[in-house]
């Protein structure tokens, strides 16, 4: 299957399925998606390990975060596909249970990102943990994941731009055969992919030098905003787009709005006089940490000594002196009085 890659003038033409299980087919978007998210997964595990994170913090993060991405994600897909969903008569169980359907491919990675956060809040909410001490180490490494994900876009035949008709540009990664269209059109799932590393790599390499909390959150924020009103021109529409359409608009404004707001919390903190940007990287030790909150509950220990025998608290021993220094009796314990005084007996004898 791999030998496409010696060859220059590949179509890209792939099957869809890449293998059956008891009766079911199991779709390359599926295997993919899946890599995708456990290579999201290490590459946090490694960003945080100098931060007090633990491999089963994130484990924890990944369970809670992940089902409510893609339930996120494949809302977001079949919403906007009315006809194809839910404008089907009759509806019947099969017509439900397909829009859940995430098996079959189609996921929005918009609102899938929305329920990953919704997720990571929950947990933080539950372990007491800070959200953008979280969201600054994970969210850029869900780049890479981006990035490794538009292959299963292109499995799924989705993401393409205008029809490439010139025979000498038919091969990939320039074009890639569209079986549905039965034609080659611009391969814009790789030029996204490409787009998604070089921020990878960026945001990376920036946010080293960086110390300001919230800083991964509005650079990852900033980066897929970019590329996604990059893209807008070429995708899915035959044609560069000559006018903004509403997605192109919205994210314009967010990455306007993200640039504006990392830049303004970086001078408001520089003004205070906390340094913001070290020019040799961050200190180990002054990298936010992660501190979980959780309350320990510490169990009872039972004093073994019986009642009767038991000392109050309120009273502590001490060695007095012996008053003979030739006497070899060993000193003898008493109790000493601090804050609770015994009364005093009235017919106490005096020493002889």
């Amino acid at each position: 299957m791999l030998s496409f890659l010696s060859d220059i003038h590949w179509t890209g033409k792939v099957e869809r399925v890449a293998f059956t299980l008891f009766g079911h087919e199991v779709a390359w978007y599926g295997i993919i998606v899946t890599f995708a998210m456990f290579v999201g997964l290490f590459l946090a595990i490694l960003r945080s390990r100098k931060a007090n994170f633990k491999a089963d913090d994130w484990l924890e993060i990944f369970l809670f975060a992940i089902p409510i991405a893609v339930l996120f994600g494949r809302l977001g897909y079949v919403m906007v596909r009315p006809d194809e969903y839910f404008n089907i008569s009759p509806f019947t169980l099969s017509d439900f249970v397909r829009i859940f359907a995430v098996w079959e491919g189609g996921i929005t990675i918009l609102t899938g990102i929305i329920g990953g956060v919704i997720g990571g809040a929950i947990w933080c909410l539950i372990r007491k943990a800070n959200l953008l001490t979280v969201a600054d180490y994970a969210m850029p490494t869900i780049l890479a994941g981006q990035a490794l994900g538009r292959w299963a876009n292109f499995f799924n035949q989705e993401i393409y731009g205008a029809a490439v008709t010139n025979e000498a540009f038919q091969f990939f990664p320039f074009s890639v055969y569209i079986t549905k269209n039965n034609g080659f059109y611009q391969a814009c799932f790789f030029y996204e992919m490409i787009l998604n590393l070089i921020m990878l790599v960026v945001i990376l390499l920036v946010l080293r030098h960086i110390r300001l909390k919230g800083s991964g959150l509005l650079a990852y924020i900033s980066a897929y905003s970019l590329v996604r009103f990059i893209m807008e021109f070429f995708r899915d529409d035959g044609a560069v787009i000559e006018t903004t359409n509403f997605v192109q608009f919205i994210m314009g404004v967010v990455t306007v709005l993200s640039v504006a707001t990392l830049i303004f919390l970086c001078i408001r903190q520089t003004k205070k006089g906390v340094q913001v940007w070290y020019p040799k990287g961050v200190p180990d030790a002054l990298k936010f940490k992660f501190e979980r909150k959780t309350p320990v509950k510490r169990s009872k220990k039972e004093d073994p000594t019986p009642p009767e025998q038991q000392i109050p608290t309120e009273y502590s021993f001490k060695t007095t002196k012996p008053q003979n220094p030739s006497n070899n009796t060993q000193a003898k314990p008493i109790v000493a009085e601090t804050m609770l005084k015994r009364p005093r007996n009235k017919s106490k004898k005096k020493r002889r």
